[in-house]
């Protein structure tokens, strides 16, 4: 019985009442008590805080402070500590498809990050190479593993010095994520660290506010020519139909606004 069919049937009772019912009146009798225990049931429970308990009495342990000024070896030192080295996750590589059989390791339900990894290489026949990993082929895995990383669609930019580009595939295939699972999964592991990033790139990951890119830097040769022609502009208002011209650009960028010829520098590195 809900809150209002209990009211309904209290009120009710009480207009027999007025009718001077004996039978009615004993219903009300009985309602009455449903009712006060109905509404009991939600009364809110108060707890005096001035006289506690024993069990609350006592204080509970002060948490640990954690320390949020680690640098980045130490952390990645710390992760290497937490490695069980008596479970292993097991990768059956192809050195002509290693981006696929990372894929297949990493998405097992059995695959854990702080497990040790156990790599056999196979060739392209299916048979698997001989030899026990005792760190070796997990090193020439994570190493065979970030030059293949290096050529993914996720990353633009010359060889050595790649940024994080939009892919619409490959963010509905969750490889941002898992190129960042393979990076931490690389250094951990005793494999190379992902030396084709940018190192702009790499200051952001690792908070360093630092950022000296140039327009050099920019792949797409539209964006790039767009912004020379953008420090050329001589007037207001040649630099003001310039940036209409291309708002899309500059919208999809978050900065379109109205710049002034003295902004121009500052609007072409943000």
């Amino acid at each position: 019985m809900n809150f209002h069919s209990s009211s309904f049937l209290y009120f009710q009772v009480i207009d027999l009442e007025e009718e001077n019912d004996t039978g009615t009146t004993e219903c009300l009798t009985v309602e009455s008590s449903c009712y006060r225990n109905y509404t009991q049931l939600f009364e809110p429970i108060v707890i005096d805080d001035e006289d506690p308990t024993p069990n609350e009495a006592k204080a509970e342990p002060p948490e640990e402070p954690v320390d949020t000024n680690l640098q980045a070896h130490e952390i990645i030192a710390n992760l290497a500590l937490e490695l069980d080295h008596k479970k292993v996750s097991r990768f059956n590589i192809s050195k002509s498809a290693v981006w696929d059989g990372a894929v297949r390791g990493f998405g097992r339900s059995t695959y854990s990050d702080n497990y040790d990894m156990f790599i056999k290489f196979n060739d392209d026949a299916g048979s698997f190479e001989d030899g026990l990993d005792t760190g070796g082929p997990r090193r020439e895995f994570l190493t065979l593993l970030m030059g293949s990383l290096r050529n993914r669609p996720i990353f633009d930019g010359p060889p050595e010095s790649r940024y994080l580009v939009y892919n619409s595939r490959a963010a509905r295939q969750d490889e941002y994520f898992l190129a960042g699972k393979m990076i931490a999964v690389s250094i951990v592991h005793g494999g190379p660290a992902p030396h084709f990033l940018s190192k702009n790139l790499v200051n952001h990951i690792t908070g360093n506010q630092s950022f000296s890119a140039t327009v050099e830097d920019v792949q797409d040769e539209e964006i790039t020519k767009v912004l020379h022609q953008v420090l050329k502009a001589e007037s207001e208002e040649s630099l003001h139909n310039l940036i209409l011209q291309n708002s899309t650009i500059f919208q999809t960028a978050g900065c379109l606004r109205n710049v002034k010829p003295c902004e121009k520098q500052a609007f072409v590195e943000e």
